[in-house]
Order: structure tokens, then sequence, then C-alpha cells
């Protein structure tokens, strides 16, 4: 088990007996990346803070219940996954604002941050489908393996292949079309 994940299993133990440090230590070492997550998936900031705070609230209450069959992130990803979904089915009206350079070798942290910083990108992201968008948030962003993402999607590892695949292409396209 890697560092990552054995700290976020001890974090979650305290939290399931009510220590209010160690859920300062795990909501300090994932809220960022939950925030992303959420803000790229409901396009607008304040309903993402809203969630964060949802989320984190979840994740309180039901440590005790954490089975341990996933990563403690990828079980809180999951949390923050269904209630953005619950948000977005509700039909709140979104706004656009989020500005996110270009992806050239999705193995490359560095690039990987250009990526998300370049505001170009983030415009064509943003005119993908919500399952193009969830799914380049979890592997570039959130750095998922897809067997993490299988996991937390509840479908088979070759169809998150499949949906990366397709996400990029649209990518692409969009990329293309916004420049012609």
């Amino acid at each position: 088990m890697d560092n990552d994940r054995q700290k976020e299993s001890n974090l979650l133990a305290k939290i399931a007996n009510k220590d209010v440090k160690a859920f300062e230590a795990l909501y300090k070492l994932l809220s960022q990346a939950v925030f992303n997550y959420l803000f790229r998936l409901l396009k607008n900031r304040e309903s993402a803070e809203d969630l964060l705070v949802e989320v984190f609230t979840v994740v309180w209450k039901s440590a005790v219940n954490f089975k341990g069959n996933s990563r403690v992130k990828t079980w809180i990803f999951g949390i923050a996954r269904n209630l953005a979904f619950n948000e977005i089915r509700k039909k709140r009206p979104v706004s656009y604002d989020f500005i996110d350079d270009t992806l050239k070798d999705e193995n490359s942290s560095k690039k990987v941050k250009n990526f998300e910083n370049s505001e170009y990108v983030q415009k064509a992201i943003l005119k993908l489908s919500e399952k193009h968008r969830e799914i380049l948030d979890l592997v570039f962003f959130q750095e998922f393996k897809y067997r993490q993402i299988a996991k937390l999607l509840a479908i088979p590892e070759n169809t998150v292949k499949t949906r990366v695949y397709h996400a990029k292409t649209a990518l692409k396209q969009q990329l293309i079309e916004m420049e012609g």
C-alpha cells in the first residue's frame, strides 16, 4: 500500500472515532482535488463550494461505514460524484466562468498542470458531454488509474479506456472547431 493510501486510511479510521484533527488533515489533503472535480462537473464555483461542504459532511458522518474495498480517495470521489450528478439532475443554471494549455503527453504531470490551466482547452472541455468531462477530469486532473475509475463509476475497465479514447477524440474535435 502506497504512502498516500495508507495515510488516507489511517486518517479515516481516526475520523470514524470522531477525531477532529484527523478530519482537518484529510480535508487539507483532498479538498482541493475534490473541489476541482466538482467545479469541472458543475461549471459553477458556488455550487462546487456548497457540494464540497456536503461531501466532507458525509465523510464525517459515514467514516465508520467505510468498508475499505477501495482507496479512501476513490470513496470520497464517489460521494462527490453522486452529489454532483444529483445537483446536475436538478437542472440548476450553471455559469461558464471556469477557465483553464494543451495536453501533449498525458504521462507528464507538468504538462497536465499546463493543460488544466489553459483557458483555450478548458473552454473546449466545457463543450463536452458530462461523461467526457468527468472521464478527462478523473484521468488527467485527479490522476486516477483506470481500475480506480472503473470502481468509482461501476463500469468495466475496458469501458473506461473506451470513454477516455472517445473523450480525447471529442476534445480534439472541439479544439479543431474552435480554431476554425
